[in-house]
């Protein structure tokens, strides 16, 4: 599965994040990296919501962003990988050996 818009749809509060990453440094640069902007027709525009997709952070914000659902689909007993917004769920498959 792929969440819709999860990168047009980040919020830029970064609440959640200082409660999982202490390093200031890296807060720096996440923080950099939401204000950055879009560039359109040649200009930049300021951004309230949303990151880029496809770069080289974009997994680490959200890998934190979504680290609440892994720890709902892991507490439903769920099995399965994400790696930033891409999830794929495995289920049990049991064999007999006869």
């Amino acid at each position: 599965m792929d969440l819709e818009k999860f990168f047009t749809r980040v919020n830029h509060d970064m609440a959640r994040i200082t409660r999982k990453v202490a390093d200031k440094h890296v807060l720096k640069l996440i923080r950099a990296y939401l204000n950055a902007g879009v560039m359109a027709d040649g200009a930049v525009g300021r951004t309230k919501e949303g990151a880029p997709q496809g770069g080289p952070l974009s997994p680490l914000p959200a890998n934190i962003l979504l680290d609440d659902l892994d720890k709902e689909l892991t507490r439903r007993g769920l099995r399965f990988a994400r790696y930033a917004d891409d999830c794929n769920r495995f289920g049990l498959v049991t064999f007999t050996i006869i």
